[in-house]
């Protein structure tokens, strides 16, 4: 019943109406577009690209798991260290002068929407940089696992992009609701670009069956998603407190 009540009182017509909502939403979309692809087909594309067994194709896909849990640290505590410095600035004028004018003109809703937009670009430009790399089809097998781990550490700097924007972007009551507003929308397409990119390998295969040319189109295409999700989130989002 309290959550009934919850769900009937929510601010749903400002949430759909929020440039920020949408700007998180379109960045998480088209970061499980391209994470949910690389999770799944992987192991595939290590098998036929480069010959390599099943026990093989899985030790190559541990590597991109590991760098995300490392990305996801460094961009969490970066940012923490990046919004603290300039906490610190603004209480007690520390800095050169350079530095003090140009922080008395930002108000530190402006500083955390200048954090959340560098590292949501770092964690869906950097992965379009490795993708389309990885579409031209590496020779060595361990060069394609370096640029798969790039993409999958870098896309986890989302952490300090919308991953903790709702939290700024809603007070303590709606924030939970928003992020899992959020959320449902990029669970949804990620799932679906599973499929789709298997369909679309499907249609791009020879006659023996290999994938060919279409890990190269799989590969770009994801790097354009994660492009379009990043300027959205640089176009629309600001961490200004909506909903209380």
């Amino acid at each position: 019943e309290e959550m009934q009540t919850l769900l009937r009182s929510a601010p749903w017509k400002d949430f759909a109406s929020s440039p920020g909502v949408w700007a998180m939403m379109l960045a998480h979309a088209a970061k499980n577009w391209e994470l949910y692809n690389l999770l799944a087909w992987t192991p595939t594309f290590f098998s036929e690209q480069y010959g390599l067994n099943v026990k093989e194709s899985a030790a190559f896909s541990v590597l991109p798991s590991v760098c995300g849990m490392v990305g996801g640290l460094t961009a969490g505590n970066a940012a923490d260290y990046m919004l603290s410095r300039y906490a610190t600035m603004s209480d007690d004028g520390e800095g050169n002068a350079d530095d003090d004018e140009a922080s008395a003109t930002l108000t530190m809703v402006e500083k955390r929407t200048r954090i959340r937009k560098l590292f949501q670009s770092i964690a869906l430009l950097g992965p379009a940089t490795c993708l389309y790399l990885l579409s031209t089809n590496p020779e060595q097998a361990s060069t394609a696992q370096i640029l798969l781990g790039g993409a999958v550490g870098l896309q986890a700097f989302d952490a300090a992009g919308f991953g903790a924007a709702t939290q700024e972007k809603a007070g303590e009551r709606w924030a939970g609701l928003l992020y899992a507003l959020t959320s449902l929308p990029g669970v949804m397409v990620g799932s679906v670009s599973v499929s789709v990119t298997g369909r679309l390998l499907d249609q791009m295969a020879d006659a023996e069956g290999n994938y060919g040319s279409g890990w190269a189109l799989v590969f770009q295409s994801n790097a354009a998603i994660c492009v379009v999700g990043a300027l959205a989130f640089l176009f629309l989002y600001d961490s200004k407190k909506e909903f209380d």
